[in-house]
């Protein structure tokens, strides 16, 4: 297994590098292509990881050390698929002037003389900022270290980092094969969405994989604490809330909700204004790769039908509280707030990424991977065609997904008992 491992990873290796040279906005056919052939091979190797039970670690760092030089020209590249972290560096550059990113469009006149080459890059600057309290905050930290796009892609790419020391930490305690690990560093589109745009979603994806291994280890009060941070940099993991019930004590949930105030206190700007910024904008305009969204929204004209992710996510975790804590019980709830959400961008799968060693998060393992496809979107639009999707590219990435699920569903059926299906207890 070792062998095989290490020549796939070599070749993943040599076409993530070689994407990395690629601009995904204007040469968008190579980059779907060259990312394909990342997806094959690291299909390969997920594969390979999950069938497999070895315990020892030989090679096991030769491995990880591939993926991380792989990072290296991903990270010194510039953004060419998605332009977030120019808004980043503004919201952080802005925080340093005493000003309340929440309040401060970029584009407001009376900010013209804050802009740098690189904040006038900021998308949509018309609008405030979304991002919520926690982001603000590691992101004023970075830029007063190294104001640069660099700075932050590097902050990023170690939140990717730790989260594989925590998965090593889990992986160990479960008495699970730490080979397992390659199924999150080696994810291709973890290494685009962290290393080569730079999405603040592995801030949030580390602070979710602590609050879990915390719960894990009964450390109650980190793991409440660690859960608001991480909604604090983005709001998809308040539908884990439930998994908390009954598993953390009051006094836990008391401080951990005035630590989420203290985050949020320093952004108000008076009792009507709380810190959400461009979100009711985005969440009523907003739409794309959403097809059970659009779907719904069709049949049912309503506002309040942004509140139906949520909603399904909440139910699937309440469902879910069980006993034993595993990580796909905490892929699934999120899984099913993306499924319903009016906009699905790939980065948005980078928080269920590190609980997908299992077999039945094979279906979100494939998603993460046919996600990517919704980059054709750049030609598309080049073409005059506005901010749409081919028919296909939904019908592959939802489809795809859904495939997989009916085989594993088959697997149960035919093997109940779970012998020799891959991948089983991670």
């Amino acid at each position: 297994m070792r062998i095989r491992l290490s020549v796939v990873g070599v070749a993943l290796a040599a076409t993530m590098i070689v994407l990395a040279g690629v601009d995904g906005r204007h040469q968008t056919g190579v980059f779907l292509a060259i990312a394909a052939v990342a997806s094959a091979l690291y299909s390969v190797a997920a594969w390979t990881v999950l069938r497999s039970a070895e315990a020892a670690r030989n090679g096991l760092w030769f491995c990880l050390a591939l993926a991380a030089v792989c990072r290296v020209p991903l990270v010194v590249a510039e953004p060419t698929i998605s332009d977030d972290i120019y808004r980043y560096v503004w919201d952080g550059r802005v925080q340093r002037f005493g000003h309340n990113p929440y309040l401060s469009p970029p584009a407001d006149p009376a900010l013209a003389g804050f802009h740098t080459p690189v904040t006038r890059l900021t998308n949509h600057p018309e609008l405030p900022t979304i991002y919520p309290p926690a982001a603000q905050w590691f992101f004023r930290g970075v830029t007063a270290i190294h104001e640069s796009v660099l700075a932050l892609k590097l902050a990023f790419v170690v939140c990717d980092a730790l989260i594989v020391l925590l998965l090593l930490r889990w992986l160990s305690r479960a008495g699970q094969s730490p080979w397992r690990v390659l199924v999150y560093w080696w994810n291709p589109l973890v290494m685009i969405e962290v290393a080569g745009s730079g999405h603040v979603d592995a801030l949030g994806a580390l602070l979710l994989l602590l609050s879990f291994l915390a719960l894990s280890e009964r450390k109650t009060l980190l793991a409440a604490l660690s859960l608001v941070a991480s909604v604090e940099v983005k709001f998809l993991p308040i539908v884990l809330v439930p998994m908390f019930w009954r598993r953390i004590r009051v006094r836990d949930a008391v401080v951990a909700l005035l630590f989420a105030l203290a985050l949020a206190v320093p952004f108000l700007s008076g009792l009507l204004h709380p810190p959400i910024g461009s979100l009711p904008t985005y969440l009523a305009k907003w739409r794309f790769n959403g097809p059970a969204f659009a779907l719904v929204e069709h049949v049912f004209r309503s506002r309040w039908l942004v509140a139906l992710p949520v909603a399904a996510g909440l139910a699937v975790a309440a469902r879910l509280r069980i006993d034993n804590l595993s990580p796909s019980t905490w892929a699934w709830p999120m899984a099913a707030a993306l499924l319903l959400m009016p906009a699905v961008y790939p980065w948005y799968l980078v928080w269920i990424t590190p609980y997908l060693g299992a077999l039945e998060t094979l279906p979100l393992l494939i998603w993460t991977q046919t996600a990517l496809l919704t980059y054709a979107v750049w030609h598309v639009s080049a073409e005059g065609g506005g901010w749409h999707l081919p028919w296909w590219v939904p019908a592959v990435e939802f489809g795809g997904a859904a495939a997989a699920a009916l085989w594993v569903v088959f697997l149960r059926i035919r093997r109940p008992e779970g012998r020799d299906v891959p991948g089983r207890g991670a």
